[in-house]
């Protein structure tokens, strides 16, 4: 959720990768009951396209100590996948003297393999970015176990734990910054899917168009278009866009409001297939609160009788959410 979008077409997409499991640990469940306590505490990393941001946290969920370091890049682009590792490598490593440390969780776009930690791809197909083992190499630095899994499934799982989630069973979460990424929790459960990629929200199918809903109500998208009705000026960005519709500009208001529509008709398909009790959003678009009415009027307007009492509400742990999420996957999966 960065406005540098060079560096999240390279790796941020939403996927929906299973655990990555250290030898011997038991399954995750991912789940809404909280983690067991321990004596020792957990690392969330947040690897994001501007900054890595690492956190020291709680079995409750509370931040300790925090550290961050900038994304390494060149010319706009992330560096390598070994500078990506080694930045993170940094940026934790100052927290592992603060504490007896259970685990490293990390939440990042990209495609994982759920088992072996592996970085299957990345939606431009950047071969630098193709099957690299970046669990296993952030294990070797750290040397500690590694769990990594997509940040807004971190997220979500900080969510349903911990923010607008607790007390739900069934949700969808749709973060709306530079592109649209997704989680869907079932039966008080992430959804992984058959290969771990279950979330790919920004894929749902714009009906009257036919493309990509990411492709029309996504951040870049967004502002992209507003450029091009003459809404924005070059340089501008959604930022810009809010702004002006905060300040009464009506053409950018309707602009938004058609946006957010867009992705609550989306949506209402989704719902109608999983009937979840409550759709959350985040994102820096997505928590604007005239988008969030707008993916309501969305939702409303095309849900049948009996799911009319989904909403779309806001995510509550903001920048926090995924740090706290990645943290938690550690605990999950090692606590006794």
């Amino acid at each position: 959720m960065t406005s540098n979008v060079a560096l999240m077409r390279a790796l941020t997409r939403s996927s929906s990768a299973q655990p990555l499991r250290a030898p011997g640990a038991s399954p995750s469940i991912m789940s809404s009951k909280p983690a067991k306590s321990t004596d020792k505490l957990a690392i969330g990393i947040d690897l994001g396209g501007t900054n890595v941001r690492a956190a020291l946290v709680t079995c409750e969920g509370d931040i300790v100590a925090q550290e961050q370091r900038p994304t390494p890049a060149i010319e706009g682009r992330y560096a390598s996948p070994a500078a990506l590792v080694q930045a993170m490598a940094d940026c934790a490593a100052p927290l592992f003297g603060q504490a007896d440390i259970l685990g490293v969780g990390v939440g990042s776009g990209g495609q994982f393999d759920p088992r072996s930690g592996i970085l299957l791809s990345v939606h431009t197909g950047d071969p630098a970015f193709i099957n690299v083992p970046i669990a296993a190499m952030l294990r070797e630095q750290l040397g500690a176990p590694v769990f990594i899994d997509n940040d807004v499934k971190a997220a979500a799982l900080a969510e349903l734990q911990l923010g607008a989630g607790r007390g739900y069973q069934h949700l969808i979460c749709v973060a709306v910054g530079t592109f649209i990424g997704g989680a869907l929790v079932m039966d008080g459960r992430i959804v992984h899917g058959a290969q771990g990629l279950a979330g790919h929200l920004g894929q749902l199918l714009d009906y009257e168009t036919g493309t990509y809903i990411e492709n029309i109500a996504g951040g870049v998208a967004l502002a992209q278009h507003a450029f091009a009705s003459g809404l924005l000026e070059r340089g501008q960005t959604t930022v810009d866009l809010f702004a002006k519709a905060d300040s009464g500009h009506d053409d950018a208001a309707r602009f938004i409001a058609d946006a957010g529509r867009k992705l609550g008709v989306a949506l209402a398909g989704l719902a109608h297939a999983l009937q979840p009790e409550v759709i959350l959003v985040g994102g820096s678009v997505g928590l604007q609160a005239r988008y969030i009415d707008a993916i309501n009027a969305g939702l409303q307007a095309h849900l049948m009788p009996n799911w009319q009492s989904i909403r779309a509400v806001p995510m509550q742990l903001g920048t926090d959410a995924g740090k706290i999420g990645a943290a938690l996957r550690v605990y999950d999966e090692l606590a006794p």
